[in-house]
């Protein structure tokens, strides 16, 4: 195991060191096509091939947008459009600065084949990602740039809208190269809106700037010079426009097969027509027409139409299955939320069921218990008869028993009679007397206010109307009553006639045992 270690590194090794001489040898070919991009473009194009064969398949996104900006450079289009679309399916979703690169190589140019609203959509992208990434130089620029694209289509007040917002960002952030370009656009903007002093200032003050701040860029001399040639030769200023048409041309490459070329000698040619000097516009004229002819405009034109209706519609199918996911995640959001809501109804339909069980139970409680207590007094006034009745017995087999020793007293001896009658006594003392007492005691505990509701509804009732009425209550029957009372069953019939009267019931069909129970 020891000895296979060295041999592990060394090919790690190696394998590294050929991934780096594969980057570097890439780049090497991608930066000398950069160089020869506008001296000898076959052999930058033969050098982007050669990186192409070279680069990794990591950096093959990276390799894309550098070789669609390099064509973008010499104006081919067809191909930047092609290269860009291919980087675009890489970094798609996974790397945003790398899709604002595209997206900025895309704007550009769709504004260079003057699709303008195409361009117009990807220039307010770019602003809103540079804005969320507080970039100032790159946010000025894209304010430019959508000032310039509404100056294409005519639409001044946009135009003056964004070119004003880039003005308002210059108290705060200096930058003269973009300064200079804004000022000179908008220069442009005050031409077409007819404010021809206004649009000289403001060209002057953008020739100011790079003259002041020593500006080199080539890009910003171009755009300077070229408005303000422009601009003299539709105020017909000859002298002045065929100056500053001259100072276009110091900032192209000479002979370059471009669109910035045909643009310098168009110009050229116009100023030199206003000047009357007619040799030299058809001569440069001449330049003009073989250049845009060796730029084979129409069928780049026919190559870029195909791209772009490529490019769309991936970007609708992309858009179609964004669609489609958006649509199915709403099903998956309304099933979920049809779930939810059969949980929840069936949880307020269980917790509902408890609780109506959970009532049940405490109403068969409160029943049970009341039917508890019920039988609880129904006992107690069993009891309450039962002892009633063995007291009355008990009562009656004493009083039967004294009045047998009486009879016994008459014919015993004086000296016997003493002994009886002590007997007699203690029978007499340890005989309840008041019975009827103890019974309502034990009634009242039953039926603690009853005789309360018995007063207030029949106030005018005896003693022994109310004795009646409670052993009526306890549904003691006739014979039981005369038994307890000591009368004849006639005599209780009697009295519960009497009762029925003072209760006005007499005339009524109403029981009267059932009417006391309610009471």
């Amino acid at each position: 195991m020891g000895k296979r270690i060295p041999s592990i590194l060394s090919l790690l090794f190696s394998v590294a060191l050929c991934l780096g001489q594969n980057r570097k040898e890439y780049e090497q070919y991608m930066n000398t096509a950069n160089g020869l991009k506008f001296k000898d473009w076959k052999k930058a194009e033969f050098n982007i091939q050669q990186a192409r064969k070279k680069v990794d398949e990591r950096d093959l996104g990276d390799f894309y947008i550098e070789a669609a900006k390099i064509y973008s450079d010499v104006n081919y289009f067809d191909l930047t459009l092609d290269y860009s679309n291919k980087a675009y399916h890489l970094f798609l979703d996974k790397d945003e600065e790398k899709m604002a690169k595209i997206d900025g190589i895309f704007a550009y140019t769709y504004s260079q084949l003057n699709d303008t609203r195409r361009a117009i959509s990807y220039y307010k992208k770019l602003l809103g990602f540079y804005q969320k990434q507080k970039q100032e130089t790159e946010t000025i620029k894209l304010l430019n740039n959508l000032g310039n694209a509404y100056l294409v289509l005519s639409k001044l007040d946009s135009s003056r809208y964004y070119f004003e917002k880039a003005l308002v960002a210059f108290k705060t952030y200096n930058n003269p190269v973009i300064k200079a370009f804004v000022f000179s656009n908008l220069g442009k903007l005050n031409f077409l809106e007819g404010n021809n002093a206004k649009a000289e200032e403001y060209l002057l003050e953008a020739e100011a700037i790079v003259k002041i701040n020593k500006i080199e860029d080539h890009k910003s001399n171009y755009q300077v010079n070229y408005n303000l040639a422009n601009f003299y030769i539709e105020t017909e200023n000859p002298e002045k426009a065929l100056q500053y048409a001259g100072n276009v041309g110091n900032h192209i490459v000479p002979n370059a097969i471009s669109f910035d070329n045909t643009n310098y000698l168009r110009t050229l040619y116009k100023a030199y027509q206003l000047n009357k000097d007619y040799k030299n516009s058809v001569e440069t004229f001449k330049k003009y027409d073989s250049i845009r002819e060796l730029l084979n405009v129409e069928e780049k034109a026919v190559n870029v139409e195909r791209l772009k209706v490529r490019h769309d519609y991936e970007l609708q199918k992309r858009m179609d299955k964004i669609e489609q996911d958006r649509k199915n995640m709403l099903y998956v959001v309304m099933v979920i939320i049809l779930l939810l809501v059969v949980a929840i109804s069936i949880l307020l339909l269980i917790n509902f069921r408890n609780k109506a069980e959970k009532l049940r139970l405490e109403k068969k409680l409160i029943e049970n218990r009341e039917k508890q207590l019920e039988i609880d007094n129904q006992m107690k006034e069993k009891m309450l008869v039962y002892k009633s009745m063995e007291q009355s017995k008990i009562e009656e087999i004493f009083k039967s028993l004294l009045e047998q020793v009486n009879v016994l007293k008459t014919k015993l001896k004086d000296s016997e009679i003493n002994e009886v009658s002590r007997i007699i006594n203690k029978i007499k003392l340890n005989t309840k007397h008041d019975s009827w007492g103890d019974f309502e005691y034990h009634f009242l505990n039953i039926h603690e206010s009853f005789y309360e509701n018995l007063d207030r509804k029949h106030p005018g009732l005896t003693n022994y109307d109310k004795r009646l009425a409670a052993m009526l209550k306890l549904k003691l029957s006739t014979k039981e009553i005369s038994n307890l009372l000591n009368v004849t069953p006639k005599t209780i019939e009697n009295s519960r006639t009497r009762l029925r009267k003072k209760m006005n019931l007499t005339n009524t069909k109403e029981d009267l045992a059932q009417y006391l129970n309610e009471l």
